[in-house]
């Protein structure tokens, strides 16, 4: 009698809802795939492995980079924005991020609807090079070639911030410069550093350890500041007189439609991480620094990026291809 009772009243709570859900896996019960839309080497790889290393530990469960590069980030990107919207598939983005919308005729995503932002990592100048062995010593001697000849200058890919500051460069000095686009930043790097491209704007956390060890030549950093970790080398501003001030950003995403809860305890994962001695010392070393934003600011901080960039391309007059 006692046991049909308790069927009975255990029928009867799961036709009213009363019973609680059973618990599910707490998060993360496995490995979580960081995507970054860039080559291995590059300024948002560094960033994307030292954050991963951080997570890891601080969360028990392998968080692994998975490089992805390709179309302006448009390929780690769209595969982030398509998949399974459980945490185990975020996207490392930078400014590719905002700018796309404008460089981009057809999107295979919603920038804003497709992700849920969940921190602000890092901001960091983009330093100005040239090959050690380049007859071009500093960003005036850069410009006084350009306008003998249009030369040469590399990017991550169009739309791309380091892309997009060199038009600016070029655009407020009135000089014609060639734009050669690769797939990420080692690549890049390495034609700069053989002679093959004349110029490059690229993230301080790639270019700084070259230029300490000579295979590059510092030209300026792009922003309103000098950068930390080259103090000797002038800004853009300083060189040309004109106001000038680019940062190169790194922030974590998830797909959009996450649980919220998830979003935000890998939010504060990601900024508990960002304060740890061993992630500071990985990011700060090579200029980077380490900022940490809860997931409206740094959806606040994505608009205000999408505008800006909108409003520099158009200037610029760069067509969507």
């Amino acid at each position: 009698m006692i046991r049909r009772e308790f069927i009975t009243a255990l029928a009867g709570a799961c036709a009213a809802g009363t019973l609680p859900a059973l618990a599910a896996a707490p998060y993360p019960s496995r490995q979580v795939r960081v995507v970054v839309p860039f080559t291995a080497g590059g300024g948002t790889d560094v960033v994307a492995r030292a954050i991963a290393t951080g997570l890891s530990e601080s969360l028990g469960q392998s968080f692994y980079v998975d490089n992805k590069p390709g179309a302006s980030t448009l390929i780690g990107s769209e595969y982030v924005a398509k998949a399974a919207p459980d945490g185990y598939t975020l996207l490392v983005a930078s400014v590719p991020h905002a700018t796309n919308p404008w460089m981009m005729k057809r999107m295979p995503f919603d920038t804003v609807k497709a992700f849920a932002p969940i921190s602000l990592a890092v901001q960091s100048p983009f330093i100005m090079v040239a090959s050690s062995a380049s007859s071009i010593q500093s960003v005036a001697d850069a410009l006084a070639a350009a306008k003998a000849k249009p030369l040469s200058f590399a990017s991550t890919g169009s739309g791309t911030a380091d892309h997009l500051s060199m038009e600016l460069l070029a655009l407020q000095s009135g000089v014609k410069m060639t734009h050669v686009p690769y797939k990420g930043t080692g690549p890049a790097l390495a034609d700069v550093m053989g002679g093959h491209v004349d110029l490059m704007f690229a993230n301080v956390v790639a270019a700084a350890p070259l230029v300490k060890s000579g295979k590059l030549r510092a030209l300026a950093a792009s922003t309103a500041h000098r950068s930390s970790s080259l103090p000797d080398v002038r800004t853009v501003s300083e060189a040309t007189g004109k106001p000038f001030d680019v940062s190169a950003w790194t922030g974590v995403l998830a797909p959009g439609g996450t649980d919220p809860a998830i979003v935000e305890r890998l939010s504060a994962e990601v900024r508990k991480a960002l304060q740890t001695n061993i992630t500071r010392e990985a990011l700060t070393t090579n200029g980077a620094e380490p900022v940490g934003s809860t997931p409206a600011q740094f959806q606040a901080f994505i608009a205000r990026e999408m505008k800006t960039w909108g409003e520099i391309i158009a200037k610029a007059g760069i067509t969507p291809s």
